[in-house]
């Protein structure tokens, strides 16, 4: 793992790094063992070049699909015949 990945790692694992004061920041990243163009995009906050050095996805996405969920037997569904009518009518 690149040594920026486990740095922006870090960041997000730990609550008072990623509060850190602008000055405390660069000099986190001056210290990392990364190549300039990389310590730039960190202290620059360019999400889209440092994407680009990591050779990382242009466009990710998480989706979920669900099945429908269809009422079990013993469910009144309204509307559905007779007894549902009944029910709606002693309301």
């Amino acid at each position: 793992m690149s040594n920026v990945i486990q740095f922006l790692e870090s960041m997000g694992a730990n609550a008072a790094m990623a509060r850190m004061n602008a000055a405390d920041y660069e000099a986190a990243i001056a210290m990392l063992d990364a190549d300039q163009e990389s310590r730039e995009a960190l202290v620059l906050r360019d999400h889209s070049k440092l994407n680009d050095l990591l050779d990382g996805r242009p466009f990710m996405m998480c989706m979920v699909a669900a099945p429908e969920e269809k009422p079990q037997q013993d469910e009144d569904v309204p509307g559905d015949g007779e007894d549902g009518e009944e029910k709606k009518q002693a309301e």
